[in-house]
């Protein structure tokens, strides 16, 4: 009986948090604009579909650092991935070849931020900058959203080239923190998008 109950109750917060993280994003999105489609030398950035969603879990699942997108995220997706989710096509493919998702958690809710989540490229795809240029279109993106006062991001230490790439886009160390699941350090950075809304030609 107590386990029967344990179980329950575990289910239930389970679906709860769910809620509250889907509830938290939608109305949180309501006044995001929509994500604009893209084409620059060989490839071409758009929003994430419905019709794409089952594409990008695949593809997601498929990269060597395997990134899991639980229910939440696959809801999400499926909700707003128009305006959260961004998909990078190799035009002579048609193939996807990266892709970055950015949500809304509950410190970012209360600091009106929206949060990189993930961001993936095929292994043949990366080390061209590509990284670099999805953060900057999704950056100057949500600056066009004048409710939000920046983007945040985790990355750690050892992860160079990631923490270079952010910290060269306007991102800065909020702070530092340990994580035991992960067992690294890590870093909280924060981009204020003034920075891309006083300064047009960035996002040009």
């Amino acid at each position: 009986m107590v386990l029967a109950f344990c179980s329950f109750l575990n289910y239930f917060l389970k679906g709860l948090r769910v809620f509250s993280f889907l509830a938290r994003n939608v109305i949180y999105s309501i006044f995001l604009a929509r994500i604009s489609i893209d084409e620059k030398d060989g490839v071409k950035l758009s929003p994430c579909t419905t019709n794409m969603v089952n594409s990008v879990i695949k593809f997601c699942s498929n990269l060597d650092e395997k990134i899991y997108l639980g229910l939440a995220k696959k809801l999400l997706l499926r909700l707003l991935g128009r305006k959260l989710c961004f998909i990078v096509y190799d035009c002579r493919t048609q193939k996807i070849i990266g892709c970055s998702l950015y949500y809304f958690n509950f410190r970012d809710y209360k600091e009106k931020t929206i949060h990189e989540g993930y961001t993936g490229f095929l292994p043949e795809f990366r080390g061209r900058g590509l990284g670099t240029e999805l953060r900057r279109h999704a950056l100057c993106h949500f600056a066009r959203n004048p409710f939000l006062k920046g983007v945040s991001s985790r990355v750690s230490l050892n992860n160079v080239a990631s923490l270079k790439s952010n910290k060269n886009l306007g991102f800065k160390v909020a702070e530092k923190y340990f994580d035991p699941c992960m067992n690294e350090e890590r870093v909280y950075l924060i981009c204020d998008l003034e920075l891309y809304r006083e300064k047009r030609k960035v996002c040009e």
